[in-house]
């Protein structure tokens, strides 16, 4: 099974669909102190939320509840996707007293506790993005700057992305020749695991490949 398997599964799904993990959650977040985290990830809080920006978008974490909430133009709504939920909570939850960056960069099947997962088998999440972009660069590379990627010197075209200020991802594209198609790969720096599980590098990469297809339906 893919590590990507399970953010795969749950693309395009409400968190609020699944029960017993909103309960979970929820719960698991109930009268939760900020002070560490903050401190850590150097986020603002007050006495009724916490603050954070995934992907350049606002979210704020209710204090008292445990629930996540999103900000569409300027309005909350708790209305979030189980990608986005599930890396704001792991973040959160796993992320290390005194988290390291190693400045090297892998992709999530070569992280730690990522071994016991089948490399050899179609990547969910990244084989059919490669197919769809497949003699399109041109149209994922306008995506890219679009969504304020950074460019990078690497493959056919590369760029860099913010998913949290902590965690940067590099998204590398090979387009198709006459002997191999299309690929695309994404990588974290090694020492991602000190702020999120490795299935949850899943969940951000499924996020970041939704939003260039949907930038790039639009172009």
């Amino acid at each position: 099974m893919s590590v990507n398997y399970h953010a795969f599964q749950n693309r395009g799904y409400l968190f609020s669909n699944h029960e017993t993990l909103t309960e979970q959650w929820h719960s698991a977040f109930v009268g939760y102190d900020p002070s560490r985290i903050s401190r850590i990830l150097d986020l603002e809080y007050d006495e009724d939320y916490l603050y954070l920006v995934y992907y350049g978008k606002s979210y704020r974490l209710c204090l008292s509840d445990g629930h996540l909430e999103r900000k569409i133009e300027e309005e909350w709504t708790d209305q979030l996707y189980f990608n986005e939920t599930m890396s704001i909570y792991h973040l959160l939850h796993y992320t290390k007293d005194q988290p390291r960056t190693a400045g090297i960069w892998v992709p999530n099947t070569a992280l730690e506790g990522a071994g016991a997962h089948n490399r050899n088998l179609p990547d969910p999440l990244l084989t059919p993005f490669a197919s769809r972009f497949s003699g399109k660069s041109d149209l994922l590379e306008k995506a890219c700057i679009q969504l304020g990627g950074n460019r990078l010197d690497r493959g056919d075209l590369a760029f860099r992305f913010t998913s949290f200020p902590q965690i940067p991802l590099q998204l590398i594209f090979w387009d198709a020749d006459e002997d191999f198609p299309a690929q695309v790969q994404v990588l974290f720096d090694k020492y991602v695991t000190d702020y999120l599980h490795f299935e949850t590098t899943g969940c951000v990469i499924s996020d970041l490949l939704e939003m260039l297809e949907k930038q790039a339906a639009g172009l």
